[in-house]
């Protein structure tokens, strides 16, 4: 055999060997994928398997803890949400509570509060943030306690982190606050707060921790408190598992509630679904006891029709004249003025002084959203029954912010 055959021979049996090798490190690595990919797809499913476990214990701790009083959702963005579950009531058995408590008749009618209907159905509770919204993953907004509350959002964007934490959230409303706020006077816990830089400001004893770590009642600096670092009496039961910083700390944007160049417009039962054009445009106005168009204006009153604006139809703007009233339930009424039950069961007409507190501010000019409840330098002025009806929905100052609520 002459050299030149051997070769080629040595060559193609070299060729084959490294043909063969090929495919077997071919099959080795088509092997080693798969198992990697097995491990991959186990390990995932195990991660994902010990993540259900952990998020369930972790409710089920907080159902045990507080007697299910209190849960905790997990939205679709991964955040946690420590939320209160608020049975559903009769506006009777309120109003009786309060007649019997303080002499008022509140004149609330019969049947299930509005906040527990929607779209004329009953619901047998609502879950409500424990705690004001804070930052949280994905973009979105958690509600956990000793954070700072998320702050400096306009209406909008308040009520889109909202709902953007997937099916049946919803800012809280005018609805819900108002159903808590009834709950909490019939039951003798009307909260206090952070109403005076970290503390209550008629109980200068009661503290929070500050978020620029100042000391209490020190006006210099932020006067913002964490999330539920107050005391239990800040608390909408005055316990452990109630709804924190619903008075003071930072205004609350409300939902389904607007003022239109003083016009009273909201839903008729707790329904986020409804859109703004749809809401019921109700035969009551805040009308302004004098005729002035700048600075304060004097107190409001309740009227069928507007008598005295404040400034001019449509007109958005801040440059005019505001009303004002250190309590809701001291608004009068015109004679011509039709009383309204929804309106009462909103807290935002009253029948008689209850002890709920707050100033009412509004302007019956533009558009303007509503916030409740108060700020850390608002004193006497915040409270349950504070109203604020004066800011466009673009406002976002870092003394506002919002509470995320639920249907189940």
């Amino acid at each position: 055999m002459s050299d030149i055959t051997e070769a080629t021979v040595a060559l193609t049996g070299a060729t084959s060997e490294l043909r063969a090798a090929k495919e077997s490190f071919e099959l080795i690595r088509e092997d080693a994928s798969k198992s990697i990919n097995d491990v991959n797809a186990n390990f995932s499913e195990k991660v994902a398997s010990l993540t259900i476990t952990a998020t369930a214990g972790y409710r089920n701790a907080v159902e045990k803890a507080s007697g299910g009083r209190n849960t905790m959702i997990l939205d679709d963005q991964g955040n946690e949400n420590i939320m209160v579950v608020v049975p559903r009531f009769n506006c009777d058995d309120i109003n009786a509570a309060v007649l019997a408590a303080t002499g008022v008749d509140m004149q609330l009618g019969e049947g299930t509060h509005p906040a527990f209907r929607t779209n004329g159905v009953d619901r047998g509770e609502i879950l409500v943030g424990k705690y004001l919204a804070s930052s949280g993953d994905s973009g979105g907004c958690s509600v956990v306690g000793g954070v700072q509350p998320r702050v400096s959002v306009n209406y909008d964007t308040a009520k889109s982190l909202s709902v953007n934490k997937g099916e049946n959230w919803h800012m809280m409303s005018m609805w819900e606050w108002a159903a808590i706020s009834l709950w909490s006077l019939a039951n003798g816990t009307v909260p206090r707060g952070n109403t005076n830089y970290g503390r209550a400001h008629d109980m200068k004893h009661e503290t929070a921790l500050r978020a620029d770590g100042g000391m209490p009642g020190n006006t210099s600096g932020t006067g913002r408190t964490d999330t539920g670092s107050g005391p239990d009496k800040w608390a909408h039961d005055h316990g452990a598992f109630g709804i924190q910083d619903l008075v003071g700390n930072v205004w609350e944007w409300m939902d389904q509630m607007r003022l239109e160049d003083g016009r009273i417009i909201t839903t008729l039962d707790n329904d986020p679904s409804i859109v703004e054009e749809n809401w019921y445009k109700h035969g009551a106005y805040f009308d302004s006891t004098s005729d002035s168009q700048s600075g304060n204006a004097g107190s409001q009153i309740l009227n069928s029709t507007i008598t005295n604006r404040s400034g001019p139809i449509g007109d958005g703007s801040y440059d005019y004249g505001y009303n004002q009233n250190s309590l809701f339930s001291a608004i009068a009424k015109d004679d011509s003025y039709v009383e309204n039950e929804v309106l009462r069961r909103l807290l935002i007409e009253s029948a008689g002084d209850t002890g709920l507190t707050g100033y009412l501010y509004s302007r019956n000019y533009g558009s303007r959203f509503p916030r409740r409840g108060g700020a850390w330098n608002s004193g006497s002025n915040a409270g349950l029954g504070a109203l604020y009806l004066t800011g466009a929905r673009s406002i976002s100052y870092d003394s506002i912010g919002f509470r995320p609520a639920l249907f189940v």
